[in-house]
């Protein structure tokens, strides 16, 4: 599945849209299980929150935007979907990449 992420560097006021490719196949995944295996296999430096009791989707702050659709990462799983387009949730201040300001 092709993954496109933005990006924001705060340091440096820079945003792009950055491109993964992850192997979902036969698999049972949320958004935030793909996050981790970014994070975990390709690039350590992508920054999206995590709670200690996330995956049941109770403290919200995993939340942001799935193919334009609002959702929490912890529990919105990904289907069979072959894109999956992630973005901050609007309305809130960008931190870094994923990471919104509550």
């Amino acid at each position: 599945m092709k993954v496109y992420i933005d990006r924001f560097e705060p340091a440096e006021r820079r945003r792009w849209v950055q491109e993964y490719e992850v192997d979902t196949a036969g698999r049972s995944m949320t958004v935030m299980d793909v996050l981790l295996h970014i994070a975990d296999h390709m690039d350590p430096t992508l920054a999206f929150f995590r709670h200690s009791m996330c995956n049941h989707g109770i403290c919200a702050r995993c939340v942001l935007l799935a193919d334009g659709k609002v959702c929490l990462a912890c529990t919105e799983l990904i289907g069979e979907r072959k894109l999956l387009k992630l973005a901050p949730v609007p309305g809130k201040e960008v931190v870094r990449d994923l990471v919104v300001r509550f």
